[in-house]
């Protein structure tokens, strides 16, 4: 079965074994995925619509797997009890939605032994909110899959350093560990900050906000950032 580069790249962090929680499973390609690879053996798939559920018990069905996955129709983690999944996987979703869910069912979240995260955007307020809330970063990933970039977190609970916004917005693990394509990331978080102080450098009310302030500092960061990544080639 072939789900794509982002899904095999999340795939490849759920480990060994584990019991799966796939929030917001759509058609549950990863669970299958998983337990067709043989990482599983089971995994729970749930989504807040019917038609996603249905589409979900369709592929299972397709696959045989009916015994191995279960489907779950609810909102985020309701559809858990606290250490059903010891790893909980949301992908494809906002980070500020990702953070409603779990800060809706904190019990939820914080009975998994590890949690992996693909927001669509805003991975760097994640980061943030993962880490000052309880949990450790312990690997990223970047999926460069046209016209798509995606951000993969992986998380465990357990105290972690504070980071700068530089940090948050690149990824400390990514950075940390020189991933290949960390060069691309620091170029897109450049371009992303330098848009936005030039739509706000327009208003003389947003020059003197602290917001405009902070991504100056933020733009100047990274740029130190970047001198550093020339400097390792």
């Amino acid at each position: 079965m072939h789900i794509g580069s982002r899904l095999e790249t999340i795939g490849r962090l759920v480990p060994q074994g584990t019991v799966v929680a796939d929030v917001g499973t759509d058609h549950a390609y990863l669970p299958v995925w998983l337990i067709e690879q043989g990482r599983i053996e089971r995994a729970i798939a749930g989504d807040i619509a019917a038609g996603p559920c249905q589409a979900a018990r369709s592929t299972i069905a397709q696959h045989g797997l009916q015994k191995s996955v279960e489907v779950r129709q609810g909102s985020g983690l309701s559809v858990l009890k606290p250490g059903e999944a010891s790893c909980i996987t949301i992908a494809g979703m906002g980070a500020s939605t990702m953070i409603a869910i779990l800060e809706a069912d904190m019990e939820v979240a914080q009975a998994a032994e590890l949690l992996l995260l693909q927001p669509m955007a805003g991975a760097a307020s994640l980061r943030a909110w993962l880490c000052e809330h309880g949990w450790e970063l312990i690997d990223e990933e970047l999926v460069d899959d046209a016209p798509h970039f995606y951000e993969i977190i992986s998380a465990r609970r357990g105290a972690s350093r504070a980071y700068s916004a530089a940090e948050y917005a690149v990824g400390p693990v990514l950075w940390a560990k020189q991933h290949p394509l960390v060069g691309r990331q620091l170029e897109r978080q450049l371009v992303t900050t330098q848009q936005l102080l030039e739509g706000m450098g327009r208003s003389e009310r947003a020059r003197a906000s602290s917001r405009y302030q902070e991504l100056q500092q933020l733009q100047a960061a990274l740029e130190v950032l970047e001198d550093e990544y020339c400097d390792r080639r």
